[in-house]
C-alpha cells in the first residue's frame, strides 16, 4: 500500500520546518484554553496527534493525567525523550483507530491535526473515535483552521533558511483541500528532500453536523487562541468546544 503523505511528512524535517512552534507558543496556547473554555480542572486527557508533545507537557506540566498517541515514530520519540512527567505517557496509533473507551475526560486535537485523510468519511470516523473515547460528559477540543480564511490570505509562494538548509514552500487549493508542497535543499549537491501535506477544507457547519452526529452537544466554536467568537470570513481558526451526550 503506498505511503500517505503524513506517514511521510511527519519525520526529522518536519521539526526543522515549524520550529517555530515551540514549547512556550504551547504552554500559553494551553494557559489560554484552560482559562478561557469551561474545563474540568482535573482528570484524564488524550492529546489526539500529539507530535512532540508540546501540549502534552503543557497539560501534564498543569496536574493533568496525559496520554499523548501519534502515528510518526519520530515525533514520539522526540516526545519520550523530552518527558519529565510521571503522569505523561506516549503511544502510537493511527487516528482513525483507536484502542480507547470511554476513559477520558478531555480530548485535545491541537494545531490543525485534522481533515488529514482523503474521504469525508474518514475524517468523520476521527471525530467519532474522540467521543468514543470520552466518558459521557467529557469535553473535546478541536483547534482547526477557517477555511474562508486560509482561503483569502493563502500564500502561494516562501522561502526560508535554517542552518545551512533552504525551504520553500508552494500553497495551493485543489479540490477542497488546502495542498502545500515543501522542498528542503541540504546544499547545491545534494537531491532536495520533497514533502506534501494536505488539509480537508471543511466548513463550520460540516464540522458541527460530524461533532453532532458522534454524540456531541453544547458545541461552541471560538476564532483564534484568544476564544473571541468565531468571525465567519476573518476569524484565523475555528476552536471547537463541545461536551459528550
Amino acid at each position: 500500500m503506498a505511503e500517505e503523505w503524513f506517514e511521510r511528512s511527519f519525520r526529522e524535517d518536519y521539526v526543522l520546518v515549524y520550529r517555530h512552534r515551540d514549547d512556550s507558543a504551547a504552554d500559553g496556547e494551553i494557559a489560554n484554553l484552560l482559562e478561557r473554555l469551561p474545563i474540568k480542572d482535573t482528570g484524564r486527557v488524550l492529546d489526539l496527534c500529539c507530535g512532540s508533545g508540546r501540549h502534552s507537557r503543557a497539560l501534564a506540566r498543569r496536574g493533568y493525567d496525559v496520554v499523548g498517541v501519534d502515528l510518526s515514530p519520530v515525533l514520539l520519540q522526540l516526545a519520550e525523550e523530552q518527558n519529565t512527567y510521571p503522569q505523561l505517557s506516549f503511544a502510537r496509533c493511527d487516528m482513525r483507530n483507536i484502542p480507547y473507551q470511554g476513559e477520558f475526560d478531555i480530548v485535545v486535537n491541537l494545531f490543525t491535526s485534522f481533515g488529514y485523510f482523503s474521504t469525508d468519511e474518514e475524517n468523520a470516523t476521527v471525530i467519532r473515535n474522540m467521543a468514543k473515547a470520552l466518558k459521557t460528559e467529557g469535553e473535546v477540543i478541536i483547534d482547526y483552521l477557517n477555511p474562508a480564511y486560509v482561503t483569502a490570505n493563502l500564500v502561494a509562494q516562501s522561502t526560508k533558511e535554517v542552518g545551512t538548509m533552504l525551504i520553500e514552500e508552494n500553497r495551493w487549493i485543489e479540490n477542497g483541500f488546502v495542498k502545500k508542497r515543501i522542498v528542503i535543499h541540504e546544499d547545491a549537491t545534494d537531491e532536495p528532500r520533497v514533502y506534501h501535506e494536505q488539509v480537508r477544507l471543511f466548513q463550520v457547519e460540516q464540522m458541527i453536523a460530524m461533532l453532532e452526529q458522534a454524540g456531541f452537544g453544547q458545541i461552541q466554536v471560538f476564532g483564534n487562541y484568544q476564544f473571541e467568537e468565531y468571525v465567519a470570513n476573518e476569524s484565523p481558526r475555528m476552536i471547537f468546544y463541545a461536551i459528550k451526550q
